[in-house]
């Protein structure tokens, strides 16, 4: 040990100086070369060998200069084997002292949850990591990535401190993989002096074969006896409930993963807490919270607890992480884990223990409702009372957004680019106009708030106020004739759901004349227009008699050029097909409407966007059941400006699978809708199956044989004819009318071109009838055309 020290330090000094013992010594460029050009370079790195002298060879003893001590190395060869030793040397002494003084301090700093959560090999991990980080006096800033056994992903985030807003700033950096590897556990972890934050994200989904041994749970399964037992106070709220008898938490436990069960039985209070959240929301969309102070942390401390139900993992925590950093709360820890929920998908289970700070004013009953609503927020909403504007708060940040997706239709038909959707938003929330947006915003609210609802009397007064402010003050033309847009939406309004507590979305039963454009004045007017704003989607439902039938169609556009164009037609085409279905239904009871879901899928995924289709289906579907149902719930909440009963039929259109009718159905009946059966056609266990039997399609073929005998003087039976159809093979008037074609007039039926949302196909001869029977029972659109 002392020799390598020395020899160290003879080095250095050697370095250091500049005066090497070999760099004396001249040598014949004609003796022979004991290293190569790139062994030379290698001996030392970064230092020529011009700088310590030549080894072009050796020469005889009286040609080398010798050291002047024998035991000091001769040859620049041995004094980089020698300083090689001493740096290994060297730099393992250092480490070992950085571990010496790690160890202690991550012992003594990381709570006990971490010690009992996480295993062993990931500690050991965890704190080589660090220690090789404090060891090279860097920043303590770490992401590390681990493949686990069963295939799973594990991203581990270490941050130096314990601000408010760092576990969000790392769900933003990384919340998801892909498609295939879902975030699934999240564990989050502070040190107790502040210094360190260390966050797990555990992606992918486990095949839960291999149960936890259910003698494991006994202290869950003992805990609930004495719930049952009621020996447990009812000021936790726990109380006797068939969800707590063994054989149901044994089902329970079979949908847990087994982490979760063996963290529960440490804690099996919480455990069977969470168990009753997730009761109330099983099988739903919807939301649970508790929020209760922490007895066992420190002073101050609350937990929170959610159940969000059929959401994806990543939005539910980077929402709930936005909500609490928006008040200023500092996760200190915090747990997610999934629990199976049969065919409603997984229920993403949320657990953080959160430090409001002593200048935070608390109200938990805002933030519980807050909570409730975040799932269904749609971005533009957030990123305006969340980012922009955090006074506002969500109701008034969802008035505004909703209102702004409301007048795009309207008024792009008078200047589309002063008009377009994102000038409308930009426009009323710039920040010399967003005091009147929120003081409209108040008055929407004020007058259907159900407690102590404006009356006229007391409307108008505030109304015309508000009205002079704005012609007097705001001197931009374009935000002037914005506002007073949106006052006389508020005028126009006749019923919204704003205060139902567990709304999908925000919905609003309109008098139909405030949809309409300058020169429109003439046009005939429908009964009556439902609008539902929510996450990524805006509806409208338009009927033209008081009981009306029309199909229900969702519009997905790929790119957000497109996106904007439909924003913008959209009311225009529902309005377009609810008239054209009057017309058809003039011989029957029942006028004609449609419904128009526009939903905002870009650049997503196969898998997103189906995902987002089905939520939109189910929001928009359960906030018009909102305002025709009525029920105590309804009753409590609702103020109805309309006063009258109103009855709503929707039928399956473009993108509605059978998948959404059931829902619908059910859902009509759990809300207490008179005729659920009735509220949605077409269900697959009953009556006729509009595609299938291609009922619509047959209808329009009559119409084309006739025109094609009466009015072009085509025998289509004998002779051939040319066609182009607009609607891929994959819809539903479009598929079964080439079936149809097929069918009666053989190849006589010349399809030369068709045209969907995918790309088009053409061929003068005539495209394969067989390729696009094949489409056509794949349900392949066009673009899958000959692949």
């Amino acid at each position: 040990m002392f020799r390598y020290r020395l020899l160290s330090f003879t080095a250095r000094c050697k370095l250091k100086d500049q005066r090497p013992v070999l760099a004396k010594a001249e040598y014949s460029s004609s003796r022979r070369q004991l290293f190569s050009k790139e062994e030379k370079e290698d001996l030392i790195p970064g230092i020529s060998n011009t700088q310590y002298g030549s080894f072009d060879s050796l020469s005889d003893d009286n040609q080398i200069h010798r050291s002047a001590v024998s035991w000091q190395a001769e040859h620049n060869f041995d004094v980089q084997r020698v300083t090689q030793k001493a740096m290994i040397y060297e730099l393992t002494q250092q480490q070992t002292k950085t571990i010496e003084s790690v160890v202690p301090w991550f012992l003594e700093n990381m709570p006990s949850s971490y010690f009992r959560q996480v295993p062993e090999r990931f500690r050991i991990d965890h704190i080589k990591a660090i220690a090789a980080v404090k060891d090279a006096n860097m920043d303590l800033y770490l992401n590390l990535q681990s493949h686990l056994a069963d295939g799973r992903q594990l991203m581990t985030f270490i941050r130096p401190g314990t601000k408010p807003g760092t576990l969000l700033d790392m769900v933003d950096e990384f919340t998801h993989i892909d498609d295939y590897m879902p975030l699934s556990r999240i564990h989050v972890f502070s040190t107790k002096d502040e210094t360190m934050s260390l966050n797990m994200f555990v992606y992918g989904n486990r095949n839960n074969t291999n149960l936890i041994p259910l003698e494991s749970a006994s202290p869950i399964f003992d805990f609930a006896e004495s719930v049952q037992r009621g020996e447990v106070s009812s000021e936790t709220g726990l109380v006797p409930s068939p969800i707590f008898e063994k054989e149901a938490l044994e089902r329970y436990m079979r949908q847990c993963s087994n982490n979760y069960v063996r963290v529960g039985s440490d804690q099996p209070g919480r455990f069977l807490r969470q168990r009753q959240l997730f009761e109330s929301v099983t099988g739903t969309d919807g939301t649970a919270v508790h929020i209760d102070e922490a007895d066992t942390e420190e002073v101050g401390t609350y937990w929170i607890d959610v159940a969000v139900a059929n959401s994806m993992p990543q939005i539910a925590l980077k929402q709930l992480c936005q909500l609490l950093h928006m008040h200023d709360f500092d996760v200190v820890k915090a747990r997610l884990d999934i629990v199976e929920d049969d065919d409603n998908g997984k229920t993403t289970m949320l657990r953080m223990l959160v430090n409001p700070g002593s200048d935070v004013e608390v109200s938990f009953e805002a933030l519980r409702n807050e909570i409730l609503r975040i799932k269904w927020l749609d971005p533009s909403t957030m990123n305006l009372a969340f980012v922009r504007y955090p006074q506002l708060g969500f109701a008034r940040g969802e008035i505004i957004t909703a209102m702004c997706s409301l007048m795009h239709p309207v008024l792009a038909k008078e200047n589309a680019f002063a008009y377009s959707k994102a000038n409308i938003l930009e426009s009323v929330t710039n920040e010399r106009f967003i005091n009147y947006s929120s003081s409209i915003a108040d008055l929407f609210l004020d007058r259907f708030n159900p407690k102590n609802p404006l009356n006229d009397h007391e409307y108008e007064p505030r109304r015309r106020s508000l009205l002079e402010s704005i012609e007097t003050d705001v001197e931009d033309r374009v935000a002037t004739d914005l506002l007073l847009k949106m006052l006389e939406i508020v005028d126009h309004t006749l019923k919204t759901n704003i205060y139902m507590e567990n709304r999908y979305a925000l919905a609003f039963r309109l008098d139909p004349k405030v949809m309409i454009s300058k020169g429109e004045e003439k046009r005939e007017l429908p009964y009556g227009i439902v609008f539902v704003h929510g996450r990524r989607f805006n509806g409208y439902q338009v009927r033209f008699r008081d009981i009306s039938r029309g199909g229900m169609r969702l519009v997905t556009p790929k790119s957000s050029e497109l996106y904007a164009l439909e924003s913008a037609r959209q009311y225009e085409e529902c309005y377009g097909l609810a008239f054209a279905q009057q017309l058809k239904n003039k011989d029957i009871p029942e006028g004609g409407s449609k419904a128009v879901v526009l939903i905002d899928s870009v650049d997503m995924s196969d898998s997103s966007k189906g995902f987002v289709m089905r939520k939109s289906v189910k929001a928009f579907t359960d906030s018009v059941l909102d305002l025709v149902v009525d029920t105590e719930e309804t009753r409590k909440n609702i103020v109805d400006r309309y006063g009258k009963k109103e009855v709503l039929y929707l039928g399956p259109d473009e993108q509605v699978i059978p998948e959404d009718i059931n829902w619908i159905i059910k859902r009509a009946a759990h809300r207490e809708y008179q005729t659920p059966a009735a509220f949605m056609s077409s269900k697959p266990k009953a009556g006729i199956n509009h595609k299938e039997f291609g009922v619509t399609s047959e209808g329009v073929n009559v119409y084309l044989d006739v025109a094609l005998k009466r009015v072009l003087n085509i025998d289509p039976k004998t002779s051939p004819f040319t066609i182009k159809i607009t609607g891929g093979p994959d819809g539903d008037v479009a598929g079964n009318e080439m079936k149809i074609l097929m069918r009666e007039y053989g190849e006589n039926a010349l399809i030369i071109g068709i045209a969907d949302a995918s790309g088009c196909a053409e061929d003068p001869e005539g495209l394969d009838h067989d390729e696009l029977t094949r489409l056509v029972n794949e349900g392949f659109s066009i673009d899958k055309f000959d692949e």
